[in-house]
């Protein structure tokens, strides 16, 4: 068997300078694809950060009238009701009988149901429907959770459960917040 090795150097040597050839862009026109490959992901990136900035755009208009809509909800009931549910509430958190405190939680987290029920929220109880409510519409959603724990504590531990005024005050201050921003004070 005879081996030209002259002939498989020249093959190897010729596979390589075309292919700095075609990448270079001397004997092919791999320049003009490239040139045309940037104008295309130009075009393709323009494209998303367009379609990026509209989601946004419309995510935050979306969002607006969601919380315009609660305002709505909430401003159906008149001002006198909603300051008298308020303040029977704060009467409580203001005793020094604990079962006062207790019974201000329970109020609020009542007041609380009563609001999310209005704006839509479905579900068997206050737990389902606070789960269905993304901090997106409702950023004290997480303080929600907070007060309504302190709630189920109470309502499950009865008369066991031992709150101080502090935790009291404090979970008043939390379920404070989520009204505040709902605007029902």
């Amino acid at each position: 068997m005879f081996l030209n090795l002259d002939y498989i150097y020249s093959k190897i040597y010729h596979f390589f300078t075309s292919m700095y050839d075609f990448f270079v862009g001397y004997k092919s026109g791999f320049s003009d694809a490239l040139f045309w490959i940037k104008v295309f992901s130009v075009v393709i990136s323009g494209a998303f950060i367009f379609g990026i900035i509209y989601s946004l755009v419309k995510f935050f208009e979306i969002r607006k009238k969601r919380m315009v809509d609660f305002a709505k909800t909430i401003i159906e009931e008149p001002i006198e009701e909603r300051a008298k549910r308020w303040d029977k509430i704060k009467k409580y958190i203001r005793s020094n009988n604990s079962s006062d405190w207790k019974m201000a939680i329970m109020e609020a987290d009542s007041l609380l149901d009563d609001i999310v029920k209005k704006i839509g929220y479905r579900g068997e109880n206050l737990g389902e429907r606070l789960s269905k409510i993304k901090p997106v519409h409702l950023n004290s959603v997480q303080e929600a959770w907070e007060a309504h724990k302190v709630r189920n504590k109470i309502a499950h531990e009865g008369d066991r459960y031992e709150i101080s005024k502090g935790k009291a005050e404090q979970t008043i201050e939390l379920y404070e917040k989520v009204f505040k921003e709902l605007g029902y004070i």
